[in-house]
């Protein structure tokens, strides 16, 4: 399934068992969710898997059980980024071999790079490990504390990594995001990481989009898309504040469990997040429906918790 990553990307939650272990039977439940969706892509391992948390075996067998899941119809595309950059290029290799559709890697959060050179320096072996892989660099400076220029990155990196795609831009710095579309004459996929803000990154011409809440929501988003491309903008913002309460209120409750209680609501339990994140109770599960229940944003009607 050749070309890039467009439209909306899910970033996929990482399944656990009731008691923490890495769940992979889920997985296909979970694709058939997305299925059902229309989603052709998703993003495997990254900050709404749990990447932190799981070990590089744990990464490697569910990267493999994503491919066999999506069957020849959707791209997987897998964070192989590490603070470790053995256990990157050793993760970026099983990609490739595995049959991923492309890689991504983060900056290193313990030891930051300081300087442009010194990020390429550490994505450049790890890019070459997946090649021909397409790789994209995540950036996503919340988590990582690494505030550089994206479009200083892609200009520098270019020539060093033969197989950059973009960016996967989880940054809230709108001027650089133009920039990054903009750049040679917007030969650079910038797949944007603000689900709340997904009609504001198209009109400054992002063209995919990876986001958590994909998993669960993606009819509004599709919605948001449509009436953006016909040029209704009035529609368009009344879907996308659906969106931004939605999200507002998975945050009062801890946006990654509340999330996966989404899943579970819809019939595809993920189970739970794993320490040091906290767990939602089971009162806090019923009022999270109760919340969310009357909004129109999700492709399948919520199931009260019990």
């Amino acid at each position: 399934m050749p070309g890039p990553l467009t439209g909306l990307v899910p970033a996929c939650h990482s399944p656990f068992h009731a008691d923490g272990r890495l769940n992979v039977e889920a997985v296909d439940r979970q694709a058939d969710l997305l299925r059902e969706s229309r989603i052709t892509s998703v993003f495997v391992g990254g900050t709404t898997g749990e990447w932190a948390s799981l070990t590089v075996a744990e990464r490697k067998a569910l990267t493999e059980r994503w491919i066999k899941a999506g069957k020849g119809t959707m791209r997987v595309a897998v964070h192989v980024g590490h603070n470790c950059q053995a256990d990157a290029i050793e993760l970026a290799a099983h990609a490739r071999q595995a049959g991923a559709a492309a890689v991504a890697v983060m900056a290193p959060s313990f030891f930051k790079p300081s300087t442009i050179h010194d990020l390429v320096e550490f994505c450049s072996p790890i890019a070459a490990e997946a090649d021909p892989l397409p790789f994209y660099f995540y950036d996503i400076p919340a988590m990582t504390g690494v505030r550089l220029p994206m479009s200083e990155f892609l200009h520098e990196a270019k020539f060093r990594i033969p197989t950059l795609k973009g960016l996967k831009y989880s940054n809230d710095n709108m001027l650089e995001l133009q920039e990054c579309v903009r750049l040679d004459d917007g030969g650079f996929d910038v797949l944007f990481g603000s689900d709340e803000c997904l009609l504001a990154g198209l009109c400054l011409g992002i063209r995919g989009a990876v986001g958590s809440t994909y998993n669960f929501a993606a009819p509004v988003y599709h919605r948001i898309q449509a009436a953006f491309d016909k040029g209704d903008l009035a529609t368009a913002r009344a879907e996308q504040a659906k969106s931004i309460t939605l999200i507002k209120t998975l945050a009062e409750f801890g946006f990654l469990a509340a999330s996966k209680a989404v899943m579970a609501m819809l019939g595809v339990d993920c189970g739970p997040v794993r320490t040091p994140l906290g767990k939602l109770t089971a009162a806090e599960r019923v009022a999270l429906w109760e919340r969310l229940e009357p909004l129109d944003v999700f492709p399948r009607p919520l199931n009260k918790p019990e």
